[in-house]
């Protein structure tokens, strides 16, 4: 029986579920969970054998991988190894506005690649070139230092070099497109974040994905927690959301804009949703939250 650890164990900071550190390893790590939080992890030197419930390979220098929850993991035979580990609460700090979601490499490395981790044995992680090595290092490294002196401002900073570092895989990732699973399912739903205002036939999702309709409809649901359509209105709507309380655009003219032919069955579904109308919303009149699930879940 492997121990689950929780990120109060790192932070006892409930208002800033996040933590960062080096980590030099000279003896064996032995096996355990993440029960609320995921882990970010960048080898900075040397060598070990990173081991899972399903499998073992060998991780250096340069290599990035993240670790969700529900996936027990270890290190064996350290040799010089020297990482960063940054763990984060993913609906906490990559919200559904951050256009970072257009990008087929953030659901491929943040959320496809720990998922499909838990089924198979094999590495799940990237290599970083020299020159990305080099700029991700020292990110980290201000990150750290921000952590560690809790200056007025650090929060935002660390926030700031977290989304950078994750901007910078993500890109990297989307240029490599690994595996066909993950590349398929990552480019349905980056479709999806960047074409929101236009019609999406489940067909063409299904074809990027290569399964077949049924079957996209099944492992996207499983992992995102909501199916396809739905993901995707709850896109429009959050961008709706935010076109309301930052412009002064009328409601059907947003309604348009984020993919909503009608501005009647907009305002029903707004409704929905947020628990009060659209001009209602704007005028910070509303009584409730969004009702979708977020885009990045975790389950607390």
């Amino acid at each position: 029986m492997y121990e689950n650890m929780m990120l109060r164990y790192f932070t006892s900071d409930e208002s800033f579920p996040f933590y960062i550190n080096y980590g030099e390893h000279t003896e064996e790590m032995r096996m355990h969970g993440h029960e609320d939080f995921y882990e970010l992890v960048v080898v900075l030197e040397g060598s070990a054998v990173h081991v899972t419930e399903n499998g073992k390979y060998r991780i250096s220098k340069g290599d990035v991988f993240v670790i969700g929850k529900d996936l027990c993991h270890g290190y064996e035979e350290p040799d010089g190894l020297k990482i960063c580990n940054i763990m984060f609460r993913p609906d906490t700090f990559i919200t559904a506005d951050h256009d970072i979601k257009q990008l087929p490499g953030f659901h491929a490395l943040f959320l496809l690649e720990p998922r499909f981790s838990q089924d198979n044995a094999l590495g799940s992680r990237m290599k970083l070139p020299p020159d990305a090595f080099a700029e991700v290092s020292d990110i980290i490294a201000e990150a750290v230092r921000e952590y560690e002196g809790h200056a007025p401002g650090s929060r935002t900073l660390i926030t700031a070099c977290f989304l950078r570092i994750a901007v910078i895989l993500s890109r990297l990732y989307g240029a490599e497109n690994k595996r066909r699973e993950i590349e398929g399912i990552s480019l349905a739903a980056a479709y999806m974040e960047s074409h929101s205002s236009e019609e999406i036939p489940m067909e063409r999702l299904a074809e990027m994905s290569h399964y077949s309709q049924r079957h996209f409809i099944r492992l996207f649901s499983e992992i995102y927690e909501v199916a396809p359509h739905r993901y995707l209105t709850d896109i429009r709507i959050r961008r709706a959301a935010s076109l309301l309380r930052d412009t002064r655009l009328d409601v059907s003219e947003i309604s348009i804009r984020c993919g909503f032919s009608d501005p009647n069955y907009f305002s029903r579904i707004f409704r929905k949703y947020y628990g009060t109308s659209p001009l209602k919303y704007r005028n910070n009149e509303f009584m409730g939250e969004l009702a979708g699930k977020q885009a990045f879940p975790v389950n607390e």
